[in-house]
């Protein structure tokens, strides 16, 4: 390896400007950090540093900027796979620290090896202030003039400029990949809510349904269903998959695709659930699960029934005022028991009557600080729906003005489901 100190016979293009002392204002030098202007990520950079570099310099065989990632091998930001064929080159100087993804701290000029296929290389750190950002290295091809030191001199003057870069074009590409990741999601809540059901309005039973769908982030694990099975019959199904965001929203995808299918296949609620939970037993990971509350109102035989998966009570207040919980036959959440069994429960329909399906959301959003619903209906859901108007529109409206005001920072998915028998 040629010294740093050694006078080089070959010259560079660049070595008419051998006299300037301040490489940083030497006019090629800052004409290339000013072509790489302000690039919006690293990567971009070194796309527009391979090009400088190949004005700089004739005969280059590639060029690649390195940065650290940490307790990962060091690799080249434009291109990984030409990145490691440099740092091969480059092996005998380093040894083995390249592999444990550290960087060398000084300026390196190697000979080329025609033997080997390969040209004079060169190699220099960046640095922002006192701070080792990553480094350069420049390879020639194999038939090209060395590297001198003038060169390797000039390579670090551009290094200099890039040390100054670099920040700008990290900070840029965080800023807009969460741009991109916000973006993301809002598309993904939109796309979310096509598993919803479209139309609440006009259904065989004659019943009127209302439906309230607030995930805490912009999607979440809540869903809920309303199918109209003709003749008068029509399915209403609610849950809550544990957990919040993407992997939520992801099962959430999925039970509501399963529930759309199976509802017109199954005899009822319970034969429903059971059906879901043979699903999700055999997908579900790790620890989670599926809460699931499923009520069919047979208008013709004047009944709900209902089944439930370890999921809220939902509450029944009657034209007369008297609210009610009902479905406490509960089995467990559906994707924990695989061969789970629910039972139905049916209870005669009354003229107005209102049912309400919800998740725990709700109850977290009425009752701040939280606090558990008692089964005897103390708690300020239950009091709401008591103290409103006999009017499905209305009690739902109260619940979303509630939760519109509330400042809760973690609150929970909200879902509501409202069905008001005519």
């Amino acid at each position: 390896m040629k010294s740093l100190s050694q006078t080089a016979d070959v010259s560079s293009p660049l070595l008419v400007e051998a006299g300037l002392t301040d490489l940083a204002t030497n006019s090629p030098v800052a004409q290339a950090i000013a072509a790489l202007g302000d690039p919006e990520s690293p990567s971009e950079l070194a796309q527009r540093l391979a090009v400088v570099i190949a004005m700089l310099w004739p005969h280059v065989a590639d060029a690649d900027l390195f940065l650290p990632e940490k307790g990962r091998p060091l690799r080249g930001v434009r291109d990984s796979r030409a990145g490691a064929g440099i740092l091969a080159t480059l092996h005998s100087v380093w040894g083995p620290i390249a592999a444990r993804g550290l960087m060398p701290v000084t300026p390196t000029l190697l000979p080329g090896d025609p033997g080997a296929g390969r040209g004079s290389t060169m190699s220099t750190p960046i640095y922002s202030g006192k701070s080792l950002e990553g480094f350069l290295v420049v390879q020639r091809r194999v038939e090209a003039p060395a590297f001198v030191i003038r060169d390797l001199e000039i390579l670090a003057a551009l290094a200099e400029g890039v040390g100054q870069i670099l920040p700008r074009s990290r900070t840029h590409s965080i800023t807009s990949g969460a741009s991109w990741l916000e973006q993301d999601l809002a598309a993904a809540g939109t796309v979310q809510r096509t598993f919803l059901p479209e139309e609440l309005g006009e259904n065989s039973a004659g019943v009127r349904v209302v439906a309230e769908y607030m995930p805490a982030y912009a999607v979440g694990g809540d869903f809920y269903d309303f199918v109209d099975l003709g003749n008068g019959r029509v399915m209403g199904v609610i849950g809550d998959v544990s957990g919040k965001g993407v992997t939520a929203a992801l099962t959430m995808a999925r039970v509501s695709a399963d529930i759309r299918r199976l509802a017109t296949e199954v005899a009822g609620p319970a034969e429903l659930l059971e059906r879901l939970n043979h699903t999700l037993s055999a997908r579900m990971q790790d620890d989670r699960f599926v809460t699931a509350l499923c009520v069919l109102l047979d208008a013709p035989n004047r009944k709900w029934v209902f089944a439930n998966a370890g999921h809220v009570l939902p509450l029944l207040r009657r034209s007369t005022g008297v609210v009610s919980r009902v479905a406490y036959s509960s089995g467990p959440p559906l994707g924990i028991v695989a061969h789970a069994q629910y039972r139905e429960e049916a209870i005669s329909v009354a003229a107005k009557d209102i049912l309400l399906l919800a998740t725990d959301g709700v109850f977290e959003i009425l009752s701040a600080p939280r606090r558990p619903c008692s089964t005897m209906g103390v708690c300020q859901f239950t009091d709401l729906v008591t103290s409103a108007p006999h009017d499905i529109g209305e009690i739902s409206r109260r619940i979303v003005t509630t939760a519109e005001s509330a400042t809760n920072p973690g609150r929970d998915d909200l879902t509501l489901l409202g069905l008001q028998i005519a």
